[in-house]
């Protein structure tokens, strides 16, 4: 037997019925975080003041990369350089900055950041290393779940060397290696049930 138009269109409107509020209760939304980091701690360093003292220096430099999104659109995508010196002449100087560039591998084994900017007192700061990692990667991994939500972290870390050099005002304090030093990635996933 063959149906009528009246009677298809009649048949299309009760499933559509049917089917809109189950789709529509059934809402997904997903967030994704992901930062990347390299940090290297110089320490005990040689400086030689302005008025020739000799004092021992402390510099630290965080490099990294953070992206978000909220349903598969970026939300977020930027590096950042963050410089903490501990100096026996300039005292102590902490800035962070988005004018840099920070690249990484997926396998945490590389990481490098580059970048020149001028704080507000009006140091130049001058920082190029690169990471190569030395050990294995350790994995931690959390997942939790309750009604309309789940979310799952996954934190890898990686020793390494970090070699470079970082200039404040055109004197150089970092030139050379450290063994303090480490790449790391924190990823978070999670999804939302309406």
């Amino acid at each position: 037997p063959v149906m009528s138009v009246p009677r298809l269109v009649a048949l299309a409107t009760a499933l559509a019925v049917l089917v809109v509020p189950a789709t529509a209760s059934a809402g997904v939304s997903t967030f994704d975080r992901l930062e990347v980091i390299g940090t290297a701690d110089f320490r005990n360093l040689t400086e030689v003041c302005d008025d020739g003292r000799t004092v021992t220096s402390r510099v630290r430099i965080t490099g990294g990369h953070e992206e978000e999104a909220e349903d598969g659109v970026t939300t977020l995508d930027r590096d950042y350089l963050r410089v903490q010196i501990q100096s026996g002449c300039t005292g102590i100087i902490q800035v962070t900055t988005n004018d840099a560039d920070f690249t990484w591998s997926p396998s945490l084994q590389t990481a490098s950041v580059v970048g020149t900017f001028t704080t507000t007192t009006g140091q130049t700061i001058s920082v190029d290393i690169a990471w190569e990692g030395t050990g294995p990667i350790e994995i931690s991994q959390n997942n939790t779940s309750f009604p309309g939500r789940s979310a799952t972290f996954v934190g890898r870390e990686r020793d390494a060397v970090a070699t470079g050099t970082v200039v404040l005002n055109g004197k150089t304090l970092v030139s050379g290696s450290t063994t303090n030093a480490l790449i790391e990635s924190l990823d978070d996933h999670i999804v939302e049930t309406s």
